[in-house]
């Protein structure tokens, strides 16, 4: 049989080769614009989300080993890429949308009596792989708002299943605050006890987790199927199982012995409350908190908001002011845990036209409003305070500053130089802020009084002056120093910088 059809031209499917060849050719030419596309999403630059982030963890004397931890990872698209990790290039991934992932692990939001710091410290370590790998398993017609939430919810349960399966020794649990930038849009999850809010423009705050994680906001239903009882009602109600034990959270990671019941019903859920914001950046939104259990139960939300509006684009200065208060205001043994995102002006571009600008790129972003600059040097003056870890005294018997302390001082130079320049720029109306930048009085005073800098010595607008810093000098310099210059614009104030010298607030001149 020499063909199926009659004309000796027809494949074994009956279909003429002309017409298997025109197919062929079109599958082709589909697969070779895809990998087009592809090489060129992956050939532009990684950049971060346009952001200042930090977060600190202060309390829990003689708790040992810490019961809170935070990881932040202020670009998830490179740690992907050294993972040899591939995120989807279209919906909300197109065009190499900059990915920041911030995320902070309670083990005091636990339903066991104790709390511990075992489940905090493995979630910490290994949810970003969870939130990597369900990301990168997207498929192209599924990378929308939509689907980004089901692989947030995957990895909660993903990580939840690992820990309680694979890791035996480990039988305490924890709560969760996350948040993932995907380009503009925000997406947060919070589990149990720990809390988050957003604060916009307009002066509105949006809550971010507590319709949740408390047993009298539960689904009753399956606390029911559970066996458990609920105790009393309102913030202070707890869960009660068969044979007496008591919880005040229903929701969290591991706490095994809450997951296997007799009835195969888990008392806890892994399942965090998930919201998802469109982001107009400072045109409307401000910032996000990140918080662990004593600090959300220490503070209603706008007192949250009156602390970090006194530290703006500052977050090292705003959380470390909210766990200080935090501290004061909690048990002894507590551990008080916040992470701040702010967020800059200019969009999620804005760091992507920093990066346009050194790579000479002509293209449209070069257009919009920079929020960086593409000079080679920074005009700066600075105060800075020296510190000391692990020195009480000097050989001398001199009590040494710690860190902490010399932080503590930072801010409150820092909050007395942010009120003087909220009353320059009311003054000087309309007028941009470097052009009053030198004018500040109480910088010369304190710079003065607490720089342990030679520069501090100078006279008049020259006091503290560091001149015209090199990229290459800031990078010299260590710690933060570089980061944290190429996010002001001249006439900001810093947050607080770290380098190999001590700590420093910055002011960029020019």
């Amino acid at each position: 049989m020499v063909s199926q059809g009659q004309g000796g031209h027809e494949g074994f499917s009956g279909t003429p080769l002309w017409k298997i060849k025109e197919q062929y050719a079109a599958q082709r030419e589909a697969s070779m614009a895809e990998s087009l596309a592809y090489v060129a999403a992956r050939s532009k630059p990684i950049v971060p989300p346009n952001v200042l982030v930090d977060g600190i963890c202060m309390g829990g004397a003689g708790a040992g080993k810490p019961y809170t931890r935070h990881a932040l990872v202020k670009d998830f698209r490179k740690v992907a890429d050294r993972s040899k990790v591939d995120f989807p290039v279209t919906g909300l991934f197109a065009d190499q949308a900059p990915i920041g992932l911030y995320a902070l692990f309670d083990g005091q939001s636990s339903a066991s009596e104790t709390p511990g710091h075992l489940a905090a410290e493995y979630c910490a370590k290994n949810f970003h792989k969870k939130v990597m790998d369900n990301i990168s398993s997207l498929p192209a017609n599924c990378t929308s708002e939509t689907y980004v939430k089901a692989a947030l919810v995957k990895s909660f349960e993903d990580l939840d299943k690992e820990l309680i399966e694979t890791q035996p020794d480990i039988q305490d649990g924890c709560g969760a605050a996350v948040g993932l930038l995907v380009g503009d849009m925000l997406f947060t999850a919070i589990l149990g006890l720990c809390d988050g809010l957003l604060y916009e423009v307009d002066g509105k705050v949006k809550p971010l987790g507590r319709t949740q994680g408390r047993p009298h906001l539960e689904e009753k239903q399956r606390l029911q199927r559970a066996g458990v009882t609920l105790i009393g009602t309102g913030p202070g109600s707890q869960i009660q199982t068969a044979d007496g034990q008591l919880a005040s959270v229903t929701r969290g990671m591991g706490d095994v012995a809450w997951k296997k019941t007799p009835n195969g019903v888990p008392v806890l859920s892994c399942i965090p409350e998930i919201q998802s914001t469109k982001l107009s950046w400072a045109e409307k939104q401000k910032f996000f908190l990140l918080n662990s259990r004593p600090v959300a139960e220490a503070f209603a939300e706008q007192e949250l908001v009156d602390i970090a509006l006194a530290f703006p684009n500052q977050p090292r200065a705003a959380v470390g002011e909210v766990v200080t208060k935090a501290v004061e205001r909690c048990a002894p043994t507590a551990q008080c845990t916040a992470v701040e995102v702010w967020l800059l002006a200019g969009g999620f571009l804005g760091m992507a036209e920093e990066v346009g600008a050194d790579t000479k790129d002509e293209g449209p972003a070069k257009k919009k409003q920079k929020t960086t600059t593409d000079m080679t040097s920074a005009r700066l003056r600075h105060i800075m305070l020296k510190f000391q870890e692990g020195a009480p005294k000097t050989p001398d018997g001199k009590k040494v500053r710690s860190k902490a302390e010399a932080e503590t001082l930072m801010r409150k130079i820092m909050r007395a130089l942010n009120e003087e320049a909220k009353e320059l720029k009311s003054k000087h109306r309309g007028r941009k802020p470097e052009d009053y930048a030198l004018k500040s009085e109480r910088f010369t005073k304190l710079c003065k009084e607490h720089s342990e800098c030679p520069s501090a010595q100078k006279g008049g607008a020259m006091c503290g002056d560091l001149g015209w810093v090199s990229k290459d000098m800031q990078s010299k310099r260590g710690g933060n120093f570089r980061e944290l210059v190429a996010a002001m614009r001249p006439g900001d104030y810093s947050d607080i910088v770290t380098s190999t010298e001590g700590l420093h607030l910055l002011q960029r001149i020019a």
